[in-house]
């Protein structure tokens, strides 16, 4: 119903009686977006003479304009880097950790910064398997954000990296995060949908071969198909690294892929400090190599 320079932001919770509270850029897409909503809240079945009946009226009360805000100066405040793996992620004010691997990052409005429990258990996984690696590695990095796991790819040695994204803000901010950790030239960085058949062409005349590693940390929703695309582009002894699901739904987002072609090589859950918190899982999916290929040992192995 708004533009991404309409909507400024939302605030509420449980606690608060008056509900959430909506920012916009403008009066007029207040007003707009307000009956919009009044329109809806009308539409919905209420069952006769209930005590909790609702008024659309009283439902929606519109309040006064804000100046606009930037809402990424209190997260930049806030986030004071985070160790993942060998890795200390930070912002540039932020002095690095000693021992550990630097990967620059200025929070924006691109998904990834390392507090995300997918991203940590995608990069920890990945960091685990290009140690053991002994030749270049290509990547293919779906949905990169804020670029931080194709970023954390190339400090790892991997390359040629393809990363791609829907939103063009995430690719300018994914562009700013591979330059500043000197990456730029092994990071080659596209904006569309991965499910666009020129893209998918795109990126096959990139690895002919087929990438080594493709990382999704997308949702359980979108990996639920994510192989039609995922296949043609993953060579064989190939990996998968997928996030951005729950433990419990690690059973449907896995059996969504084929067994005949992938083995499940490793899942990873990161548990929550309390029992009220929602379990994060990730996995990686080895594609089965033919016997007397290159990946011979790999395939014996499962």
């Amino acid at each position: 119903m708004a533009g991404e320079d309409d909507f400024l932001g939302a605030s509420g919770s449980a606690a608060d009686k008056e509900g959430i509270r909506l920012w916009f850029g403008s009066e007029d897409a207040r007003i707009r977006i307000a009956a919009k909503c009044r329109q809806l809240l009308g539409s919905r079945p209420s069952r006769a003479g209930a005590e909790d009946a609702v008024d659309p009226g009283d439902a929606l009360r519109l309040a006064p304009p804000e100046p606009p805000r930037d809402w990424t100066t209190p997260y930049r405040e806030f986030f004071r880097g985070v160790r993942t793996g060998g890795f200390f992620i930070h912002p540039p004010h932020v002095v690095p950790e000693p021992r550990l691997r630097s990967l620059l990052l200025t929070p924006g409005p691109a998904f990834g910064t390392g507090v995300h429990p997918t991203t940590r258990l995608v990069l920890e996984s990945l960091e685990e398997h290009l140690r053991s690696r002994r030749v270049r590695t290509r990547v293919l990095d779906i949905g990169t954000g804020s670029g931080i796991l194709a970023v954390g790819a190339a400090l790892l040695g991997a390359g040629p990296v393809a990363a791609l994204d829907l939103d063009p803000m995430a690719v300018r901010v994914a562009a700013e995060t591979a330059a500043a950790n000197g990456v730029a030239g092994t990071i080659r960085l596209r904006e569309g949908d991965y499910r666009d058949p020129a893209l998918a062409a795109a990126l096959r005349a990139l690895a002919p071969a087929g990438f080594d590693v493709i990382l999704a940390n997308l949702s359980a929703g979108a990996l639920m198909d994510f192989w039609h695309f995922a296949g043609p582009q993953l060579r064989p002894g190939g990996r998968i690294l997928v996030s951005g699901f729950l433990h419990r739904e690690a059973p449907r987002v896995l059996g969504a892929f084929p067994r005949e072609e992938l083995r499940t090589v490793e899942i990873r859950l990161e548990l929550p400090e309390s029992p009220e918190t929602d379990t994060w899982a990730a996995a990686a999916l080895q594609r089965r190599a033919p016997l007397g290929g290159r990946d011979r040992a790999e395939v014996s192995a499962g």
